[in-house]
């Protein structure tokens, strides 16, 4: 019988391209789960898939999400990571976006991540999630 393969905070971080701090932070805010084996915290790959498929919008950088999209080699459905850039578009019309994205519905089969840039006044989002539901939701953009 093969036994699970548990990762560390500092696998996590590196895995992510977060920082051990931030993987600690997740833990604290209930962001991540795993399990703690004496002083120490352990993490399932289902642990570390459930981080990057929440149905809130997330806070992970958009290229963390890159990074993390195409590291898995194995996907089980149909599914798309598509980033937009929106050109001239204010920090409260990009939440707008975001709202009317979120209230649409999509839930567990989509997670997105979003940042601005102030200087050059542009949004960026970053869809991953079923084939079905990204095309939904470039379609509402």
């Amino acid at each position: 019988m093969l036994e699970e393969k548990f990762y560390t905070v500092a696998d996590v971080a590196s895995v992510t391209g977060m920082t051990s701090r931030t993987i600690r932070n997740y833990l604290k805010d209930g962001t991540l789960t795993g399990t703690k084996i004496g002083v120490q915290w352990r993490f399932t790959e289902e642990d570390i898939k459930k981080l990057f498929h929440r149905e809130t919008v997330s806070h992970i950088s958009p290229g963390v999400m890159v990074k993390s999209y195409m590291s898995d080699l194995l996907p089980t459905e149909k599914r798309a990571l598509i980033v937009v850039d929106l050109p001239d578009i204010s920090e409260e019309d990009g939440a707008a976006i975001l709202s009317r994205i979120k209230n649409k519905g999509y839930g567990e089969h989509v997670q997105l991540t979003h940042e601005h840039d102030q200087i050059e006044n542009n949004y960026r989002i970053v869809l991953t999630g079923s084939l079905e539901a990204v095309k939904g939701i470039i379609d509402d953009i």
